[in-house]
């Protein structure tokens, strides 16, 4: 009898202190291991300025995607085309969106700074990229107060990975909170010193990412960024206070991992 893979999963958010009152901005799925999907979203702050809440777009278009999935989609990236033009939030996100069938394929549509690694054996076996137009100016999908979609990224500009995952690979996945804040050798130095339980491991990763975040003489990786595209110093320096969101899956099968 061939086992089944599926996705054992915690998730820890921390709002940005100045967003706390209204849950920050935001939003994430994840399912049963049965099902084995996780997904972030982060919703575009400017639109607080515009009288929207940015969560909302956010977490619309990771509960009808995820609809969709539940409904018997696999493929994360056609979830998300389906699932756009039944949008009716105004807003904008960028959203890291993955699922694992029962063969340990696993899929995932990635558009901007969100993203996700995967740790195996101890090491780092993939990390996505970040998807921007410039500097601080991620891909994103959104709608308009006219009801049309906002910008000119689409489903169809968000980067596909598939990949064969095995029992014990680690999924961290996290919105640009996490990976502003924290190298990805420090995130696998965490996950390598700590027992492999998913809520604990997300929770310490999360915390980690926030208290890096407050600090005004670290060299973080979005201050990395900053100096690359020639960015004033004065700008950047210190972590990158943001909301956090962190996803940490283990691949396991019927019998847990």
């Amino acid at each position: 009898m061939v086992m089944s893979h599926n996705l054992y999963s915690g998730v820890f958010n921390i709002p940005h202190t100045e967003k706390e009152h209204r849950g920050g901005e935001d939003s994430f799925v994840v399912s049963t291991p049965t099902n084995s999907t996780i997904a972030v979203a982060d919703g575009v702050g400017g639109w607080a300025s515009k009288g929207v809440n940015p969560r909302a777009f956010a977490d619309e278009i990771l509960t009808k995607t995820y609809k969709i999935i539940k409904s018997g989609e696999i493929d994360p990236k056609t979830a998300i085309n389906l699932a756009f033009p039944l949008l009716r939030s105004v807003g904008s996100a960028t959203l890291c969106f993955g699922k694992m069938t029962e063969d340990g394929i696993f899929r995932v549509a990635n558009m901007g700074d969100s993203g996700f690694m995967v740790i195996r054996k101890g090491e780092i076996l993939i990390e996505s990229a970040e998807q921007q137009h410039g500097f601080n100016y991620p891909y994103q999908l959104g709608i308009g107060i006219n009801g049309e979609p906002h910008g000119a990224d689409r489903p169809e500009d968000a980067e596909v990975y598939r990949m064969q995952l095995e029992k014990k690979d680690i999924i961290i996945m996290g919105t640009d909170g996490l990976f502003d804040n924290i190298w990805p050798q420090k995130i696998l130095d965490y996950i390598n010193k700590n027992a492999l339980n998913p809520s604990n491991l997300s929770k310490g990763l999360a915390t980690i990412a926030f208290e890096e975040s407050k600090k005004d003489d670290n060299y973080v990786p979005f201050f990395h960024r900053a100096k690359e595209a020639n960015k004033h110093f004065s700008s950047f320096n210190g972590g990158k206070e943001d909301d956090i969101t962190v996803i940490v899956s283990v691949v396991g099968d019927s019998n847990n991992f």
